[in-house]
């Protein structure tokens, strides 16, 4: 699984979380065609999608997954908003730098476990899942 940064990943599910499919992401990068993006958020530099489809190939990304290289707590919070809509303190609880009862579906799950970074650890309890830093 290929690696890659917060920004990168920010990218990605602020397309779509904002309903860009797959498919349409790719076909605008790859067309070099990204200046609408900016319509999603104005101060985030999509044109990194461009390198990133030239270097490993968004195309495997965007389908396959990603591991993010180093995921802050306040990056963590952000991607479980962006990728799955859930909100600290709304949908799961937050008690020093661990998550808890967050509520994902099997692929969800699987999506998350790959994306954290090797500073993060997931489990599966009988209330939903827990992530907190590795000890």
């Amino acid at each position: 699984m290929n690696s890659i940064t917060l920004m990168d990943a920010y990218a990605i599910e602020n397309l779509r979380s904002y309903g860009y499919s797959n498919d349409q992401i790719l076909s605008k990068v790859q067309a070099k065609d990204i200046e609408e993006f900016k319509k999603v958020k104005d101060n985030l530099d999509f044109s990194l999608l461009i390198d990133m489809d030239e270097s490993v190939g968004l195309g495997t990304l965007l389908e396959d997954g990603y591991k993010v290289k180093f995921l802050t707590f306040n990056g963590l919070k952000n991607l479980i908003k962006l990728k799955f809509g859930k909100i600290a303190e709304e949908d799961y609880k937050v008690d020093g730098y661990t998550l808890s009862g967050l509520k994902l579906d099997d692929s969800q799950a699987l999506d998350l476990g790959n994306a954290l970074s090797a500073n993060w650890q997931m489990i599966e309890t009988e209330g939903g899942y827990k992530v907190q830093p590795v000890k």
